[in-house]
């Protein structure tokens, strides 16, 4: 056993959770955890010009790469305020990082001391774990737990708030002793996965909608590769913006208020199966008059509706096969052509000539994607 102080051993633990890059301000109360940085080495500090910067480039840090979690630092009570920002964005968009701060003596705490802010109660909200730490020997177990639960499930921020004479303090620690904690990682069961697939199969104009999960998972090629095997259109969120190339034949546009391009939206409103990878189902889209997706096996969703009242089946020859028919109100999506294997024409050239003309119009909105190249017209 080795006697260093619990700011010492906060470092060691960083370093050997592969921590190699911090972002923040030094003062006040922080300052011991920065003399601990000088004296071990092994990080390279970013000095921010100001805290929320600061939460925000640990945010970037944790997404520029699969595998990195960012982590900022300050000073007490204004630094952990100013962290909320940062904190806020990084639990919605599932990205995991390590928010440190400084604090007022643990014998100070709630006597309205200076800069003595109760950071916990503020960040319990938009954390996976936010403490204060009232005794040195907890420090090695808090941050243990706190990079347990970054990583587990799904991802997202946490908050360690540390009293100075906590991190002066003394403590007897072995940092060669020190191990992480078993990442959880659910995963969908072999059944799970079979039925997912024989809906897939069994539906007519399915959708793929690809979330961050993709992202973070480094699985973007996976992705492309499954798109193109079932040649399934694929529409992806935000957060899983870049899963799929915006050119790519099977890109299908966004959904949504704010993201929504026409033919993303149309494509999404007439298919009758969406799976969802990555993704959770916690936005609302033009469908909102459609069922409540169904949640689906851990980090897999799907969603499902009857087949709209305008298709039916119809018999060519003696090979039956299934074409759609469709009343003069609808339109045809003109998004995943030619490879979505339910982009068939409706019967009639009539039809086709006029949902076609229909989809394919000029949108009223300022910004929109074309349906066969995925650039962009402002």
């Amino acid at each position: 056993m080795a006697r260093m102080t619990a700011a010492q051993a906060a470092v060691e633990i960083l370093k050997k959770e592969g921590i190699t890059h911090l972002f923040g301000l030094p003062g006040a109360a922080i300052n011991p955890f920065y003399s601990a940085m000088r004296t071990n080495g092994g990080l390279t500090h970013v000095l921010a010009r100001h805290v929320e910067g600061a939460s925000h480039m640990a945010e970037g840090y944790t997404r520029a790469e699969a595998g990195n979690i960012g982590v900022c630092i300050g000073t007490s009570g204004p630094a952990g305020t100013d962290m909320i920002t940062g904190l806020y964005s990084a639990s919605a968009d599932s990205i995991p990082i390590l928010c440190i701060t400084g604090q007022a003596p643990v014998a100070k705490l709630h006597k309205e001391d200076f800069q003595a802010v109760d950071i916990t109660s503020i960040a319990k909200p938009l954390t996976k774990m936010a403490m204060t730490v009232l005794e040195p020997a907890q420090v090695p177990g808090a941050f243990q737990q706190a990079f347990h639960l970054m990583r587990s499930g799904r991802p997202g921020p946490v908050l360690l708030d540390l009293p100075i004479d906590v991190q002066l303090a003394e403590i007897e620690f072995d940092i060669d002793t020190y191990q992480s904690l078993p990442v959880y990682k659910p995963s969908a069961s072999r059944a799970q996965i079979e039925k997912a697939l024989d809906l897939l199969a069994a539906s007519e104009r399915p959708l793929i909608v690809a979330g961050g999960g993709i992202i973070n998972a480094d699985a973007a090629d996976l992705l492309v590769e499954f798109a193109e095997l079932t040649g399934v259109p694929v529409v992806p969120t935000l957060m899983g913006w870049g899963s799929i190339p915006d050119d790519h034949e099977l890109t299908a546009g966004m959904v949504g208020l704010q993201t929504s391009h026409r033919y993303g939206n149309a494509t999404l409103l007439e298919s009758d199966f969406v799976l969802g990878i990555g993704n959770r189902w916690a936005t609302g889209t033009p469908a909102a008059s459609r069922p409540t997706p169904r949640a689906g096996p851990s980090s897999t969703s799907t969603s499902s509706r009857p087949r709209s009242a305008g298709c039916s089946p119809r018999t060519t020859g003696s090979s039956p096969t299934r074409r759609l028919r469709w009343s003069s109100s609808s339109r045809w999506p003109a998004s995943a052509r030619p490879r979505a294997r339910w982009r068939t024409a409706p019967p009639g050239r009539t039809a086709a000539r006029s949902a076609r003309a229909s989809c394919c119009a000029r949108p009223t909105s300022t910004t929109s994607r074309s349906s066969r190249s995925g650039s962009t017209r402002r």
